[in-house]
């Protein structure tokens, strides 16, 4: 089917960051300083709109480091664009700085965070910063007090239901939409990132389970997911209510959001650093509605996305779900299929 219309577009403005995460993406990128170019930045943004994006991510790396990060946020808004900032908070921490995102007109900010304060020393060793975590929570905070609408972030990636409970306890304040989520690091043609996993698939459903049960007529829980819809099971209350709001749906499959890296390089993913499948600058300027669809349809994207479309299971093609609320799970992860996987 032939592309004409975007949903949602992601700015990649650097990899550089204060945080080691060790699920991260950017760390296939070494972390990387280098800054998308400011006059590019706001050339993507009108692409974006031309292209049809209501909804724009700006993520790194650490977006906030970029130098212009207050002026792409203003320009981004004056061409009616729904920004989210995507951030560890740790230079939130600084009112300065939330005060100026508020200024700018910023619509909200995904906080990653991966702990309450109980669990603070685990939230640092996941992302390998001494007392980050006070930063983040201080960053929360100042960005909860000016204002600023919120989202909390985490990456399932401790077996302990306590780490989690811990967050809600913590952030609920926030009345924010918690967002949980299952990563799996495919982020490096090294072949053994495609075997690499945070949590296991069972631990990661067993973990989501107590955090819906804890959660439930208190807090808000979003569970985006790199397993199948079918690995709930319907004949379980809980997994049947679980089921009817879990997203398992790639985006690279359906076509509808695309993200630019700092060079100006499509990526098929935020997480394919280093694998771009089209290069959206000729001669140092952005191309053209026209040339993106061009590209977006008959180039490289589209091989990526049909040879994609297959996996991880040919079942998965007459399933109702698919390709609305569920395309299989990660399409390059091998999934058994059905809630007892």
């Amino acid at each position: 089917m032939e592309i004409e219309k975007m949903l949602c577009g992601f700015l990649t403005l650097t990899y550089a960051c204060n945080n080691r995460c060790r699920w991260c993406y950017a760390s296939t990128s070494d972390f990387k300083s280098d800054m998308m170019d400011f006059n590019l930045a706001k050339e993507f943004l009108y692409l974006m709109t031309d292209l049809g994006v209501t909804d724009v991510g700006l993520i790194g790396g650490e977006a906030i480091f970029h130098p212009n990060i207050y002026e792409i946020i203003s320009f981004a808004k004056k061409l009616n664009l729904k920004t989210t900032l995507y951030t560890n908070g740790r230079a939130l921490a600084k009112k300065e700085v939330t005060d100026k995102l508020k200024k700018s007109g910023l619509d909200k900010i995904n906080f990653s965070v991966q702990s309450g304060k109980n669990f603070a020393k685990e939230h640092d060793k996941q992302v390998q910063v001494k007392g980050a975590w006070e930063e983040t929570r201080q960053g929360i905070e100042n960005s909860f007090n000016a204002g600023l609408k919120i989202n909390i972030q985490t990456v399932l990636t401790h077996p302990n239901f306590e780490v989690y409970k811990e967050i809600l306890n913590e952030f609920g304040y926030t009345r924010g939409l918690f967002i949980y989520y299952r990563e799996i690091p495919i982020v490096s043609c090294d072949k053994s990132m495609l075997t690499a996993k945070v949590l296991s698939n069972k631990d990661t459903k067993e973990i989501y389970k107590k955090i819906y049960k804890y959660a439930k007529g208190k807090y808000r829980t979003y569970f985006f997911s790199r397993m199948p819809l079918c690995w709930w099971n319907d004949k379980d209350i809980d997994e049947k209510k679980i089921k009817k709001s879990v997203v398992a749906h790639c985006h690279i499959i359906n076509g509808s959001v695309f993200t630019v890296d700092p060079y100006g390089k499509l990526l098929s993913c935020s997480q394919f650093t280093n694998m771009p499948s089209a290069d959206l600058i000729e001669n140092r300027k952005v191309i053209s509605k026209k040339e993106f669809l061009e590209k977006y349809n008959y180039g490289t994207p589209k091989l990526v996305r049909d040879k994609l479309t297959y996996y991880p299971h040919k079942k998965c093609k007459s399933c109702k779900y698919f390709g609305k609320r569920c395309t299989g799970g990660c399409p390059l992860v091998k999934f058994k299929l059905g809630p007892f996987a």
